[in-house]
């Protein structure tokens, strides 16, 4: 027998990872993270090059201790948001509808906007987990009166007010009952039904955030055995796959239909929504407050309008970034956030338009210019050809699939335009008063959006021949112009933001200043064609004017403004006083 004295010593305690978080503390992240922090009693950080620039906001609150950062497995959660609205959007209406009419030597667009986004959204992302501040607040300090918050909170608005994605379902919804019961269906109604769904939907939720995650988690997963039955049936051909790898391949290569005529507004919004699209990629940043990544943990979670809502800080929490602990940690977040968001988000992406692309070439082949800009007429068309091949029930399940679909993209809009509008309201201004406390002005935008999309709706229906073009596919296409041009803007909001206000060891590297200033080229030059367009349709003697891209005067105008604004943005960016900051940083 052997004594207490004899046995062999335990072996050593592992000390904990200074970086990596436990399983249990990564496991915690699904439902969100919080540590309130009493602000009162943390430093003021002071105005030195280890911190991010105070600008005119309230100081900065000191707090050293970076959260560790969990695996991926326990993140995935706010890139599947932005996969399940552009799913809807993109992946199955546009995208499809370009390859279908041009083939697919133009799926390089698509990659390219998607690897575009990628960069864009990293960096919504990187001032949040640096500062815990949501990115509205980074762009609050760059001047007095708070403009850039006010300004995307009047373009979110503007672009995302009208009901395409809910229309489209409807009519979807609307065939399908139709094929069952033999009677014809107006959208109409189904689409305001659906609209009073999501009204209660999000206005019943207790933790809003993971109720939309886990909803459109659940559509992502069913859509794609859905989109492969479907490939399945009608077949694929070694060859198709082959030409699509090609089309990918074939970058520069650009119809010129494309960019004339009833294809522009398609091509408008489709690199838009190349992924996600407009304002909703600066949700990002609130979807990160909400799960607790990097110093966003001490911020404060918005539960929604029935929830328990946290005290959300007025400011933001810092580190010192010459702290080599607190540094590592800053940088394992960012590399765990790229790749959730390059796996959730990224490939998830690329994935659905291989298949829809191929489903479409397989049901309707290409070279179809009538179809250009004829989102309903393309899956009706699809659906009748794969009750030929399969039988009614899988045109009954691809019709339904789509439905489904859009409704949890315009789900996902809703959500999305509600909480940017009411973080930027209430943060701004609402928090100053006694009567806008956080429930009433969620609910109250929540209330103003839907009821705003209900009466384009009821317009629809009753208007006349005076608004007759409110129809699904327009309501889709006329948001195209407000989506761009509101990216290009905050392309180069947030990029100087991150290049200049952030200290040098936290600000993005070389190639991510080069990736933005690719996005203010690529998004800058869709809005300055688009806005010379909307000019040259009122002013033109000349009709041919609008569409062909020549020399006038309104284009070497508005061309000349882009030119510049992309200049002063790498100069800022890229150039000599970011150098000059690092030299003395």
């Amino acid at each position: 027998m052997t004594s207490a004295h004899n046995r062999p010593p335990a072996p050593p305690i592992p000390a904990p990872d200074p970086v990596r978080a436990t399983d249990e503390e990564g496991r915690a992240y699904r439902e969100g993270v919080y540590h309130p922090l009493r602000e009162e009693e943390l430093p003021a950080a002071p105005e030195d090059p280890r911190f991010p620039r105070r600008g005119h906001g309230p100081a900065y609150r000191v707090h050293g201790e970076v959260p560790r950062v969990p695996r991926l497995r326990h993140l995935v959660g706010p890139s599947v948001i932005a996969v399940g609205m552009g799913l809807g959007a993109g992946e199955f209406l546009l995208w499809p509808n370009l390859i279908t009419v041009n083939g697919y030597g133009v799926l390089w667009l698509f990659w390219v906007g998607v690897l575009t986004q990628f960069v864009v959204i990293g960096e919504i992302e990187r001032w949040t987990i640096a500062t815990g501040e949501s990115v509205f607040g980074g762009m609050a300090r760059l001047d007095r009166r708070a403009f850039w918050p006010w300004f995307f909170l009047v373009a979110t608005l503007a672009g995302f007010f009208w009901p395409g994605w809910a229309s489209q379902s409807a009519e979807f919804t609307g065939q399908i009952i139709g094929g069952l019961t033999g009677t014809r269906l107006s959208w109409q109604p189904i689409a305001l039904a659906m609209l009073l769904v999501i009204w209660l939907g999000l206005a019943v939720s207790r933790v809003v955030y993971n109720a939309l995650e886990r909803f459109e988690l659940m559509l992502v997963m069913a859509l794609f055995p859905l989109l492969l039955v479907a490939l399945f049936v009608v077949g694929v051909v070694p060859g198709e796959v082959l030409a699509l790898f090609k089309g990918a391949a074939s970058v520069g290569n650009v119809p010129p239909a494309m960019v004339a005529g009833k294809q522009f507004p398609t091509l408008l919004i489709a690199v838009a929504y190349a992924g996600s699209g407009g304002t909703l990629l600066l949700a990002q940043s609130l979807w990160l407050r909400d799960k607790g990544f990097g110093m966003a943990a001490y911020q404060g979670r918005i539960a929604g309008i029935r929830g328990r809502n946290e005290d959300v800080s007025e400011t933001g929490y810092v580190f010192d970034s010459s702290a080599p602990g607190a540094l590592a940690r800053f940088r394992a977040w960012m590399r765990v956030a790229e790749q959730e968001l390059l796996i959730t988000f990224v490939f998830l992406i690329l994935l659905s338009v291989v298949i829809t692309g191929l489903l479409v070439t397989a049901t309707l082949g290409t070279g179809n210019a009538e179809l250009a800009g004829d989102l309903s007429g393309m899956v009706v068309r699809q659906g009748e050809v794969l009750e030929r091949a399969g039988g009614r029930w899988i045109r009954i399940s691809f019709l339904l699939g789509g439905a489904c679909v859009l409704f949890s993209t315009q789900v996902g809009i809703v959500d999305t335009v509600t909480r940017i509008c009411g973080s930027v309201f209430y943060e701004r201004w609402g928090r100053r008063t006694s009567f806008w406390t956080l429930k009433r002005t969620f609910l109250f935008f929540l209330t103003a959006f839907v009821l705003a999309s209900m009466g384009i709706v009821l317009l629809s229906w009753g208007g006349g021949e005076t608004v007759e073009r409110l129809q699904p596919d327009f309501l889709v296409l006329i948001a195209g112009p407000f989506t761009i041009a509101s990216m290009y803007a905050f392309a180069l909001v947030v990029g100087y933001m991150n290049a200049r206000r952030l200290p040098v060891p936290l600000r993005p590297p070389a190639w991510k200043r080069w990736g933005m200033v690719w996005a203010a080229v690529l998004w800058g030059w869709f809005t300055a064609e688009q806005l010379a367009r909307v000019v040259l349709a009122r002013t033109a003697a000349d009709p041919a004017l609008v569409d062909a891209i020549r020399p006038e005067p309104v284009r070497v105008v508005l061309y000349g403004l882009w030119i510049l604004s992309v200049a002063w943005f790498a100069w800022s960016t890229l150039g000599s006083p970011a150098r000059r900051e690092e030299r003395t940083g």
